[in-house]
């Protein structure tokens, strides 16, 4: 059954419909509560992600760290080589903005590849960019197509024939066929209705996503409150000769309380004291850190990367960080690297390896391995002196 509702110029649709046991239907037309558990589109991912500190925090630091990553050819013989194939992806972006948007779009969910379709190859003047996810639209009737199984080569290429619009921010759209797309996915695309889209690991963070924005309209409003102050009389009211504040005297309070001079004569004892009087007894900050450790520890950062004071009582130390980067990159940012790189070697029939040997994180890995070898040598000198059974070292 259709609804519309009509309100001035616009049309609402119910946010959700009941009938009670008599027959009777109900309608909830606006709501202040969620009545899901995710997020409704990419585009509300990307808003979220814009609007909040928490989570800008930890999509800045992947697409930060992903960006100053290096591209070297497979063989290891050439470094940073793909500079020297393509100097730039496209006309308006660097290969480290590129990647920050790879790496961004990814944690959304999906990171698209837009390559046109008469771009043979890196080595040429047609650029490769990546397109926003919240502005391609994906209409029922594609979305009903792209459900279906996949079972032969020919199912597929009648399919990439279809084009999807993409929405440009000056009012126009552009058809994109589906056989210059190229989608790079967070977790897998086997969990969606569409095999072009991915699902998404902030679905499972909304919640808390939620929880954060509540705790910061709370601590904003009681720092609000915070500024206020209550002023009364201390009269008792069982005292009957004397009668109750009338409006001139509070007139003459409140300008005294908001007076510059340091000492004031009152008649009537007052007392003056805060709406809210501490708002640490609150727990505000707390369940907000609480809430940014879940965030990013979901998205794969470990916790001696979000904050040195949320990382232990007496902070993380400097050799903890690093190592703490080394993992990251090793465990979360270089299987996204692995992945766009055999996109590479299928899309353009180039093979590269992304590396982060470069970085500072490297040289407390190589701190501990000098140190390694420097007492497997010790031992060694150690065995002989005493006529020891010498065993072969790996240095």
């Amino acid at each position: 059954m259709g609804f519309n509702f009509n309100i001035g110029y616009n049309s609402y649709q119910p946010l959700s419909v009941e009938r009670d046991r008599s027959g009777n239907w109900f309608y909830t037309m606006f709501s202040s509560k969620a009545k899901h558990n995710y997020f409704a589109s990419d585009k509300d991912k990307i808003k979220a992600v814009l609007s909040n500190p928490y989570l800008m925090k930890c999509f800045a630091l992947n697409a930060d760290l992903f960006s100053i990553g290096r591209v070297d050819d497979a063989n290891g013989e050439n470094t940073d080589v793909l500079k020297t194939i393509k100097a730039q992806p496209n006309f308006t972006q660097t290969w480290a903005q590129f990647f920050w948007d790879y790496q961004f779009y990814i944690g959304i969910g999906t990171a698209y590849l837009w390559k046109p379709y008469k771009a043979q190859g890196l080595n040429d003047a047609y650029p490769i960019q990546w397109l926003n996810p919240a502005k391609l639209d994906w209409d029922v009737s594609l979305t009903d197509k792209l459900k279906d199984l996949i079972l032969t080569g020919k199912s597929l290429k009648e399919l990439k024939t279809q084009t999807v619009k993409y929405n440009l921010d000056n009012g126009k759209t552009k058809l994109i066929p589906l056989d210059e797309i190229y989608p790079f996915y967070d977790l897998s695309n086997s969990m969606t209705d569409n095999f072009m889209r991915g699902a998404s690991r902030l679905d499972s963070l909304y919640k808390t996503i939620s929880n954060t924005e509540i705790a910061m309209d709370a601590k904003s409003k009681n720092l609000e409150y915070s500024k206020k102050f209550m002023v009364n009389g201390n009269n008792s009211i069982e005292n009957i000769s004397e009668l109750p504040m009338g409006d001139e005297e509070k007139i003459s309070i409140e300008a005294i309380a908001n007076s510059s001079k340091d000492v004031h004569v009152v008649k009537t004892p007052i007392t003056i004291s805060r709406f809210v009087d501490d708002i640490a007894n609150l727990g505000l900050d707390n369940s907000l850190n609480s809430d940014y450790l879940t965030i990013g520890t979901t998205l794969g950062i470990p916790k001696e990367l979000l904050d040195v004071s949320l990382a232990g009582k007496n902070g993380s130390t400097y050799e903890n960080q690093q190592k703490a980067i080394g993992r990251h990159v090793e465990y979360s940012l270089k299987p996204k690297a692995n992945n766009l790189m055999e996109g590479f070697k299928m899309i353009f029939g180039i093979e590269l390896v992304m590396t982060w040997e470069h970085l500072m994180f490297n040289q407390v890995f190589e701190k501990e391995k000098a140190e390694t070898v420097k007492i497997r040598l010790e031992n060694a000198i150690l065995a002989k002196e005493n006529n020891l059974i010498l065993e072969d070292y790996e240095y």
